[in-house]
């Protein structure tokens, strides 16, 4: 509608919408949100599951869009889907940033972040997760199991939280992932597919804006236990996921974890012990 988008406390970086296209469902259970890069070929799959999922079912939901200046023109892919408008960003955001200034177009309740490269592959999968959330009011941030498209475990959909191993992993910085088909407490889940409750998300300022792209969900998510909150791992609903479809995982990542080491770590005496405990034993494979 050629306003420029209007920033809620706690978020900074406005961009500027495009043409918001159909009517929003009145009391929005459910907003799902998108930041593309030049994924538009994924992105259009993954609109396309979403869509299917929740047509299933009657819960109330929007989608919102966002181009992080990539140039790709969202707006005829809204337009073909109901309850769904497109904005672009008039910088490139990063995946944080991106995601921090969709959630201020919204007023549901809860916020499904998802990646572009993701497709919902078993029915239901977005009711299942926010149900969880529902039973109890403690859980602010729930993950499904991501899948490769072989049909494998992705490796790093989730970090551990209790144990041995997970706390030798945590306290020196790092996470410890292995595969599991159990619920459970966990320390982070993936961005790539996360449900989050959205007055949770902005009280803590949404995504930490200085990580680029690579753990700010971790950051998050440890921010959100911080202040009361239990994020939860749910193994039984699955989500295909590409992964790492835009960037050089490998150099992105290793900047996000200097940061994340001294935004978190940086006074702790200890920390080195434990991170080379945790590397040690990942050697070994324990």
């Amino acid at each position: 509608m050629g306003l420029e988008a209007s920033a809620a406390p706690g978020f900074e970086g406005p961009g500027k919408p495009s043409d918001i296209v159909g009517a929003m469902p009145e009391g929005v259970e459910l907003a799902v949100q998108v930041v593309n890069y030049r994924t538009r070929r994924y992105l259009e799959r993954c609109v396309e599951t979403v869509v299917s999922d929740l047509q299933r079912g009657t819960l109330r939901y929007e989608i919102n869009l966002l181009d992080n200046a990539s140039g790709e023109d969202l707006g005829d892919l809204a337009s073909s889907v109901a309850h769904c408008r497109a904005f672009s960003a008039p910088a490139n955001l990063g995946f944080g940033g991106g995601h921090n200034l969709l959630a201020t177009k919204t007023a549901a309740p809860h916020v499904l972040i998802l990646n572009p490269d993701v497709e919902l592959v078993e029915p239901d999968s977005i009711a299942r997760l926010l149900a969880l959330m529902r039973a109890d009011d403690r859980v602010q941030a729930v993950g499904p199991k991501l899948v490769l498209p072989d049909g494998s475990g992705q490796p790093y959909d989730h970090g551990r939280l209790h144990g041995l191993r997970a706390q030798v992993a945590l306290k020196g910085g790092h996470s410890y992932w292995r595969e599991t088909s159990v619920r459970q407490e966990v320390a982070w889940v993936s961005g790539g597919a996360m449900v989050i409750d959205r007055l949770a998300f902005a009280g803590l300022g949404g995504f930490d804006e200085q990580l680029f792209l690579y753990k700010e969900d971790e950051d998050l998510c440890l921010r959100l236990r911080e202040a009361g909150g239990i994020v939860v791992y749910e193994p039984s609903v699955t989500i295909r996921h590409v992964g790492s479809v835009v960037t050089d995982r490998h150099r992105d990542l290793d900047t996000a974890t200097s940061y994340f080491f001294a935004k978190h770590y940086a006074g702790h005496r200890s920390r080195k012990a434990f991170a080379a405990a945790h590397q040690t034993l990942a050697y070994l494979r324990l």
